[in-house]
């Protein structure tokens, strides 16, 4: 990443930490909006991450994901922000043409991710499938991220703003959860693998 503007770093770090500390869940087929860009309902609604993080009071924006790795057949990202937009929740998914390209793009994002100054791995609960978590903190604003790959979707939720505390972390681990049921209802897929 090296030296640069504050800006740059941080797009840098966005990129490693959004696109990178993934989470993904069952693989799924959804119909996909033009451009590239997964339906809004396949990420879950401020209302949802309001349940766990109450000072997130809106969706900052909404659209593809340019942080995405690899070659995604279509994406989604959400930033929900706090009131004076000093903390985030970016949630994102992304769907590839195949497992062997989402596992891939997953491969490229964790090394990314180990890539980024000051990167420290964070230990989460056994989710079920390949998890990733790991923080950094740059310019005073701590990132913690969560991340996981199944088949062909990757699905990341990141934290900015937050200190890396137990509750914060079961907290991530609980919307990424979350994240990846919607997916799935999004998907219609239920409970199928």
């Amino acid at each position: 990443m090296g030296s640069g503007s504050r800006s740059g770093r941080l797009a840098a770090l966005s990129i490693a930490i959004v696109g990178t500390l993934l989470l993904a869940c069952q693989s799924f087929s959804a119909p996909v909006t033009s451009g590239g860009t997964l339906p809004r309902n396949v990420i879950v609604p401020l209302s949802e991450v309001i349940r766990l993080f109450p000072d997130i009071v809106r969706e900052a924006s909404t659209g593809g994901n340019a942080t995405a790795t690899g070659k995604p057949k279509a994406t989604r990202m959400v930033i929900y922000e706090s009131g004076d937009g000093s903390r985030k929740v970016t949630i994102t998914v992304d769907q590839y043409g195949s497992p062997r390209d989402a596992s891939s793009a997953y491969k490229q994002a964790v090394q990314k991710s180990q890539a980024v100054p000051g990167f420290k791995p964070v230990r989460v609960p056994r989710l079920g499938q390949l998890a990733f978590a790991g923080t950094t903190t740059m310019d005073a604003e701590t990132h913690i991220g969560l991340g996981m790959l199944d088949r062909k979707l990757i699905v990341g939720a990141t934290l900015a703003g937050y200190d890396v505390t137990p509750d914060h972390v079961t907290k991530l681990v609980a919307v990424t959860g979350m994240q990846g049921a919607a997916a799935k209802r999004a998907a219609g897929l239920g409970g199928r693998r």
